[in-house]
């Protein structure tokens, strides 16, 4: 009965919503009006309207489920009005001309559809033309634009004009700005007043020019991060690095570029080793890039040097390259060869300067002035190369299953 008083005054209304929910026709309050009936399929991804044409062309040419389509719908309500394909066909004509494969221009348009709806012509081409003169060849601009879509939806003339200025004043030179952006295209996001403060920020602490441009290019996430929490500040304190030196500015950037949970593991982890609090942080100000090494090459390296090259654990601070160098590649096997001429020659306890100094040669300058064409000392050479090679193979192995 209910069916039939619902479906009684169908001439009355102009148009009517069914839901279609496990094969059967349930019917809901009007919800639009117009002189047809617009169905809707409501599925556990999401909501496609069958009338849309947007949705139809979205769902056909780039396989997007209803679940993204939906979100895309209501992030843009324009989208549902579509009445043409028009600028939706110009807007994706646009980014094939720049070389954009179909799942890129997926991406970018699930993640900011209210560029579909844009002028091509009189917005977003002028954009791009920015990007062009900025020094981002052609080839390059489908990977920007994939990986930074709401380049699109900025200003042209208060936003993108006066950041890509100060991108490129950052980076000293055309050269690096660009690699900079090919490498994190998001820089390009970041807004102009993060980036003047983040900017000052690491002025402020000695650090600028040529050094700041290459730090921020290694590390473009300190744009948005440049500020000391207190257990930073605590430690870069202890250290004790006097500030404005060079010493102050590399312990900055790696006590600023790791978590401290992170730096006191490593710490820790030199304690178990054999090293004094005060020893650890005197290693800080030495060679701080040590604090940049996993625990897990640390501790071998060092249980090496210690069990079986006998050397004293202080012996890293005054040559911190002992704990620089590879341990299966480097270290091992020239250690092997010196254990070889040392029983032969009956030499005496090895000095850590000596020690540093032939495993900084390269290789061919070893094997010249310390193998000296001996097979037997050549063959051990190798094979703990060799070891040492399927070893890492290994281990790669293991990490990718």
């Amino acid at each position: 009965m209910m069916m039939k008083r619902l479906f009684r005054p169908l001439h009355c209304l102009r148009a009517l919503d069914f839901t279609a929910r496990l094969g059967t026709l349930t019917p809901v309050f009007p919800m639009t009006f117009s002189s047809q009936i617009e169905i809707k399929i409501i599925n556990p991804e999401g909501i496609v309207h069958l009338q849309n044409p947007f949705a139809q062309f979205a769902a056909s040419k780039f396989n997007l489920s209803p679940a993204k389509i939906d979100q895309m719908c209501k992030l843009c309500p324009t989208l549902k009005r579509l009445k043409t394909l028009e600028k939706v066909e110009q807007f994706v004509c646009m980014l094939e001309n720049i070389g954009c494969k179909p799942n890129q221009i997926a991406k970018i348009m699930v993640c900011n559809p209210n560029n579909i709806t844009t002028s091509v012509e009189n917005v977003l081409q002028p954009k791009l033309q920015l990007l062009r003169e900025s020094g981002i060849e052609e080839a390059d601009m489908a990977k920007v634009l994939t990986l930074a879509s709401s380049v699109l939806t900025r200003g042209l003339e208060h936003e993108l004009i006066p950041r890509i200025k100060l991108l490129k004043s950052a980076f000293q030179s055309h050269d690096l700005f660009i690699k900079a952006v090919l490498r994190s295209p998001k820089v390009l996001t970041i807004r102009q007043e993060i980036l003047a403060k983040s900017l000052a920020f690491w002025e402020g602490c000695g650090i600028s020019g040529m050094n700041l441009a290459k730090f921020l290019y290694l590390n473009p996430y300190h744009l948005l991060n440049f500020s000391l929490t207190p257990a930073h500040a605590d430690l870069i304190h202890a250290i004790g690095a006097p500030k404005g030196s060079t010493t102050y500015k590399y312990v900055l950037l790696v006590v600023m570029t790791h978590r401290t949970n992170t730096l006191e593991l490593r710490m820790r982890n030199l304690q178990l080793c054999g090293f004094s609090t005060e020893e650890i942080m005197e290693l800080f100000r030495v060679s701080p890039h040590i604090f940049t090494y996993s625990t897990e090459k640390v501790r071998q390296t060092m249980q090496f040097l210690i069990n079986d090259m006998e050397l004293p654990a202080n012996s890293v601070l005054r040559h911190p390259l002992l704990l620089k160098k590879n341990l299966g590649s480097v270290i091992k096997p020239r250690f092997l060869v010196l254990q070889a001429i040392k029983s032969i020659n009956g030499l005496g306890p090895y000095d850590p300067k000596r020690l540093c100094t032939i495993l900084r040669m390269p290789e061919e300058r070893f094997l010249c002035k310390i193998v000296k064409g001996n097979t037997e000392h050549m063959a051990l050479y190798e094979k703990a190369i060799a070891k040492s090679q399927l070893t890492k193979r290994s281990q790669v192995a293991e990490r990718s299953q």
